[in-house]
């Protein structure tokens, strides 16, 4: 039980800290588009995915590497294993980070020019290059710290990263005189890289702090091989899934022109999808993601002492725990998007298309979560491989629906490519997890009464707005509350109809008194 009341106050731990951060984060993203402008937010993700593809290259695999060599290290009772899973991470972090940023740099010029189309990018991106070094080490760090339990490391470097990124870009846009697409994308390069920077030097010293307990004097095995049999096939599979999503996000703005769009409405519409829309959509994983996350050294660990039945016992509890509780939140989450998105799209995303974005993607939320919870399990159980060919197959799938279907249908059929995406990973993800670990979704408990239990929510709070109550409020304030309330009677709705079990309610309960503490 010990073992399990730590994993829930991590899991405590981070779910805080990933609703700060992903709080900030959504109206950091939604201010930056308001402040340039949904056309330069298209281009500028589109930069982003070029960056998302650098990072992969420069990550490549290591914070899985790192969480399960030091996870099993400690499984092992050798502290000798656990510094020098470290030194190896940490060597291969930074050869995998400058070279991908050297490539950046060198091939900057081409990439703004052929692939993006806007060659005044070109001096941002290499700007952006000096970062990938200092990602890769703060993945790696990452990585040990969620193996060791000291998650509230992990966070506070978080939040410092992205509170010092939101002030310096805030900063450098209010000092840029030109509105230009180099002047603002520049500012905006500046305010990463510098924060960037320093949450990597702060995760340094933290880690020299934490490893004095990890002495010892014994012969410290080799480790370097077992890393790489863990990252190089992430890494691989990463690099390919990472390369067809930048290709597929290159590419919709140019097969949106194709079914008649102006390159300007190309831009903005995939720059509100994905500069707006989504951010508000994938806010709420920040009360999932941490618990899905913690799985992966769980897992690992008692993988490392499969000797042991209590410990598959405890591991078939955490993974029917994990499935029951993202299923009853994402269904919830569902509903408040499905039943508010007018109210959240005046409040929040300020255009009249993004409603019935909104309400679209409510629908296939639960899917969406699930299969992130599903993926950690299938890590944590040394099924990465499997979980990475699945998402080559979804991004090979995508790219080829988006250069076909997109000039046929446009932005509707582009939102199609987005849905099927999710449903076809999920599928293929929870078939590996069916075949690993025999563990079901009973669908009565966790799909159909949790989907009832939202309604008579949803409807209470329609009802309450039918009769004025939130008028007086203004349109944030007012979307706010409908979300709170409906969130509220929610809960007290699957607690009154035992949707959410004693042992449930319980379980919340501990969460919540040692939270307290």
């Amino acid at each position: 039980m010990r073992k399990i009341q730590q994993f829930l106050l991590n899991a405590v731990i981070l779910t805080a800290t990933s609703l700060v951060m992903n709080g900030i984060s959504v109206w950091y993203s939604l201010y930056i588009t308001n402040r340039i402008g949904a056309e330069m937010m298209g281009v500028f993700q589109l930069m982003m995915s070029v960056y998302g593809f650098g990072i992969t290259l420069a990550a490549s695999g290591i914070n899985l590497a790192a969480t399960r060599l030091v996870a099993e290290e400690i499984g092992r009772a050798r502290p000798q294993g656990v510094r020098r899973a470290m030194v190896c991470s940490l060597g291969y972090s930074l050869a995998f980070g400058l070279a991908a940023g050297g490539l950046l740099f060198a091939f900057a010029g081409p990439i703004s020019r052929w692939w993006l189309g806007r060659a005044e990018v070109a001096f941002p991106l290499r700007v952006m290059a000096a970062g990938l070094p200092m990602i890769a080490v703060s993945s790696a760090l990452s990585g040990y710290f969620t193996a060791v339990r000291r998650v509230y490391k992990n966070a506070s470097v978080q939040i410092l990263e992205q509170l010092l990124k939101i002030f310096l870009t805030m900063a450098a846009l209010s000092m840029v005189f030109s509105q230009s697409l180099q002047s603002v994308c520049l500012a905006l390069a500046a305010g990463s890289i510098i924060s960037e920077a320093a949450s990597c030097l702060v995760s340094w010293l933290l880690y020299l702090r934490d490893r004095r307990r990890f002495s010892c004097r014994q012969p410290a095995p080799a480790l370097m091989g077992k890393l790489l049999y863990i990252a190089l096939p992430v890494a691989m599979s990463t690099y390919l899934r990472s390369g067809l999503m930048t290709l597929k996000n290159l590419l919709v703005p140019l097969r949106l022109r194709a079914w008649g769009m102006t390159e300007s409405a190309a831009f903005t519409a995939f720059g509100l999808i994905h500069g707006v829309v989504l951010p508000v959509v994938l806010f709420p994983t920040s009360l999932l993601y941490s618990f899905t996350g913690l799985m992966v050294p769980e897992l690992a660990e008692c993988h490392a002492r499969s000797g042991d039945p209590a410990r598959s016992v405890r591991i078939q509890y955490l993974i029917g725990r994990m499935l029951q509780m993202t299923l009853i939140f994402s269904i919830g989450v569902a509903a408040a998007l499905l039943v508010f998105a007018d109210e959240i799209g005046l409040a929040f995303c300020r255009d009249p298309g993004a409603v019935e974005y909104l309400q679209l993607f409510a629908l296939i939320v639960p899917i969406m979560y699930l299969d992130n919870a599903v993926d950690s399990v299938l890590k944590g159980l040394n099924e990465q491989l499997s979980s990475m060919r699945y998402n080559v197959i979804d991004a090979l799938v995508s790219v080829i629906l988006v250069y076909t279907l997109l000039p046929v249908r446009g932005v509707a059929g582009y939102l199609f490519i987005l849905c099927f995406s999710e449903c076809l990973n999920f599928v293929l993800s929870y078939h590996r997890l069916l075949a690993v670990t025999g563990c079901r979704v009973f669908f009565l408990d966790t799909v159909f009464r949790p989907s009832l239990c939202a309604a008579a929510a949803a409807w209470a709070v329609w009802l309450l707005q039918q009769r004025g109550a939130f008028l007086p409020w203004g349109a944030a304030g007012q979307a706010c509350l409908m979300i709170l309330l409906f969130l509220c009677g929610y809960l007290l709705v699957l607690m009154a109809s035992h949707t959410l079990s004693t042992a449930d309610q319980k379980w919340l309960i501990s969460i919540f008194r040692r939270g307290g503490r």
